[in-house]
């Protein structure tokens, strides 16, 4: 079985191949933008390093959110294009499962700007329920909340992949995870 997965949702990169046994992986921190300009490029060297051509792989994945809307819009547009093109099967993953991967309970949050927080309370890697957190109650839950999983960040995602792909947790389309509009719609329905 052969799966790349990606996550652009946050201002970290990771790409992540998962070639039968053996995981390789590309992370970097890029900041607020430069996902479009470095996504494709990361994948297309990762995959020649290890002599993989596109064309054989069976699973695509891809973080479908919550963060950054236009890093989730990237790596959503990429990942169906890619799976598009070689008919590539689909995970989706979400940030939550991310955090929350090997632990049985967990209040995981996900930054969501200008001082907010998406929260989801999460049961042995299952998000259980979920809300976004606005600034001003943000800090009640400074010392409740985890932001990163307690492993690698690539080696979190691999592993999770390799999950629903065990238990055929495939998708037919990857569904962006927003939780609330953009800042554009939000500011549009005020007018």
């Amino acid at each position: 079985m052969r799966a790349l997965a990606v996550d652009t949702t946050s201002t970290g990169l990771s790409v992540v191949l998962i070639d039968g046994d053996r995981m390789v992986s590309f992370t970097k921190e890029i900041g607020k933008s430069g996902h479009s300009a470095t996504l494709l490029p990361c994948i297309e060297d990762l995959l020649r390093k290890e002599s993989v051509d596109i064309s054989t792989l069976d699973v695509v994945g891809v973080v479908v959110g919550p963060g950054s809307f236009t890093g989730i819009r990237i790596g959503v547009s990429a990942m169906t294009a890619i799976a598009y093109a070689t008919g590539a099967k689909r995970v989706a993953v979400t940030a939550f499962e991310l955090i929350a991967y090997t632990r049985t309970n967990a209040l995981c949050a996900v930054d969501a700007g200008h001082g907010n927080l998406y929260l989801a309370n999460c049961e042995n890697g299952n998000v259980v329920s979920q809300s976004f957190v606005e600034a001003k109650d943000a800090n009640s839950y400074a010392d409740k909340v985890l932001f990163a999983p307690c492993v690698s960040h690539d080696v979190a995602l691999a592993n999770v992949l390799k999950k629903k792909i065990e238990n055929a947790d495939f998708v037919d389309v990857f569904e962006p995870f927003y939780m609330r509009k953009s800042q554009a719609e939000r500011e549009k329905d005020e007018i």
